[in-house]
């Protein structure tokens, strides 16, 4: 079984299209991963999170803390990519140092300003990273190895993208990259002149992750995007989501507005650029306006990943009654691997 990549949303389809295309998402098909290792994969903002009580933009107490991990074992996933984390320390909070291998992003933040009328508390770190359920990949047979940063998307001082590796027998089986992009530009065009300066700043971003995601795609490199885009991908004829998923590679170079600009001549067609957002056509839950139900948390899968993921298996976890524990819902999906 797949996810079929020729059935995605359509340009210029509305919402009742939208909708219409999730109920033939799934096709049956044959491919290698069937009988592969099952990996749940999650992503989750936690908003703010810090190490020690009451410190940051959304100071909690011991019970806050404790129904984060709460959420953390109803989410049940082996590997959960994470956004605004202060450490590594602050990590551990949410999961289990004795269960979990914990990876946060090295980027550096000095002088962090004020939270946003609130006075006295002091904005913290917002970094990226893993929570990886270490006996979960053990009995799949699976390892993974920490790669170095991916500090190009750290636009003006932004946030990197923190990457691993899913190994098999010490061979490489798929590329992970938890990211956040900058946010104040979930919606509206991104091409010619853009004056907002969150829209700038994202288009730049999405030159830079174009560039990384078509070389993944040329060394046919699995590979899976999760994380907090600030940016509505499924809603119709988005320009951010139409560039990346364009179905094929360039060689680029840098740009000052465009973060990378393909090469004039040199973009060719690669199925591997193809890419998959998973859940897409599929109203989200959570949405900030309900009017326009579409998520800004996405899981996107890439290369031969993008044929792995297994039907059905895209959800939201929903937070029960009371105050939510972050203002993002946590979403996961089940692939299953080739691993022989």
């Amino acid at each position: 079984m797949r996810f079929d990549r020729a059935t995605r949303i359509r340009r210029g389809s509305g919402p009742a299209v939208v909708l219409a295309a999730a109920l033939t998402l799934l096709a049956p098909a044959t491919t290698p991963a069937e009988n592969g290792a099952a990996l749940t994969l999650a992503t989750w903002n936690i908003e703010h999170l810090a190490a020690a009580d009451g410190a940051g933009c959304r100071p909690r107490t011991a019970v806050d803390y404790r129904r984060l991990r709460d959420v953390a074992a109803r989410l049940d996933a082996d590997i959960v990519a994470v956004q605004e984390v202060q450490s590594t320390d602050a990590l551990a909070r949410v999961f289990d140092p004795a269960v979990y291998d914990l990876v946060v992003s090295a980027r550096r933040e000095d002088g962090r300003d004020v939270c946003r009328g609130m006075k006295g508390q002091r904005r913290l770190a917002q970094r990226t990273g893993f929570a990886i359920h270490r006996d979960a990949l053990r009995t799949a047979g699976l390892e993974h190895r920490v790669l170095a940063g991916f500090r190009e998307l750290g636009v003006e001082g932004r946030r990197w993208g923190t990457r691993i590796q899913i190994e098999v027998d010490d061979r490489p089986l798929l590329e992970l990259m938890s990211l956040h992009l900058k946010s104040g530009c979930a919606w509206g065009g991104l091409e010619g002149r853009v004056r907002r300066e969150q829209c700038q700043i994202l288009k730049r971003q999405r030159g830079i992750l174009e560039e990384w995601i078509d070389a993944r795609a040329a060394a046919d490199v699995p590979f899976v995007i999760l994380g907090d885009f600030n940016r509505q991908l499924d809603q119709p004829n988005d320009h951010f989501w139409q560039d990346i998923d364009d179905g094929a590679v360039c060689d680029w170079r840098p740009d000052p507005s465009l973060g990378r600009r393909c090469k004039p001549g040199s973009s060719e067609s690669d199925p591997d650029a193809d890419l998959v957002l998973t859940g897409a056509g599929r109203p989200f839950p959570y949405a900030f306006n309900p009017k326009y139900p579409y998520a800004i948390d996405h899981i996107v899968l890439g290369g031969p990943a993008a044929d792995w993921a297994v039907p059905g298996s895209w959800r939201v976890l929903d937070y029960g009654g009371g105050a939510k524990p972050s203002d993002h819902h946590p979403i996961a999906v089940t692939l299953r691997l080739p691993t022989e």
